[in-house]
């Protein structure tokens, strides 16, 4: 009895550390969300000021989205989680790279619907692995917490993405964008995944 009641207060302090190393990348991936979103609105406006091309780049991202998160979660039950959310990551910084060097209404269409697949490999795996390292008796407490730090995280950003776009122009802000990509990419390297899965 006491060697089992061992294991299971290893496995929790496991659990806890890979909540909250998750907790923190995912932080770090919604400031860098809420930097990029509203700013991209106006980077693109270069190229078409219309409110139909950006209804129709929004949609084509959506769209892409929810074209490939069926198939990004059955993908996940596979290979992991894992490798998915630092694979869409690393993408997604490259993506954020890629605006800075857009000349076209139809290059930047493309950028939207890449980062609508990647969005959806990225988000899809991030729900199933929450799902797999949080217990059932405090799961819904622990995704409350997690949606409440990484959504402020976002709000922040935005707040603020004003004042850096005024103050250093929004290209180093994209570059910024894509720095934290990679940093929570890095973070999640030192992560179990096997935590409650399978």
């Amino acid at each position: 009895a006491r060697e089992r009641r061992k294991k299971v207060e290893a496995t929790q302090k496991t659990r806890l550390g890979t909540y909250s190393l998750f907790l923190t990348a995912d932080t770090v991936v919604s400031f860098a969300v809420g930097l990029f979103g509203p700013f991209w609105v106006i980077y693109a406006q270069k190229f078409d000021r219309s409110m139909e091309a950006f209804g129709f780049a929004v949609g084509l991202k959506i769209f892409a989205f929810s074209l490939v998160a069926y198939y990004a979660g059955r993908l996940s039950d596979k290979t992991g989680r894992k490798v998915l959310m630092v694979a869409g990551r690393l993408a997604s910084a490259l993506i954020v790279l890629a605006y800075t060097q857009i000349a076209t209404l139809t290059q930047m269409y493309v950028l939207q619907v890449l980062f609508g697949i990647v969005g959806a490999i990225d988000a899809t795996a991030t729900a199933a692995f929450l799902g797999d390292i949080t217990q059932k008796v405090s799961r819904g407490r622990d995704m409350g917490k997690f949606n409440a730090v990484t959504g402020s995280a976002g709000a922040m950003a935005m707040m603020m993405g004003g004042v850096a776009v005024g103050k250093f122009g929004i290209e180093i802000v994209f570059y910024a964008v894509a720095a934290l990509f990679c940093v929570s990419s890095l973070a999640l390297l030192f992560m179990e995944e096997n935590d409650g899965r399978g």
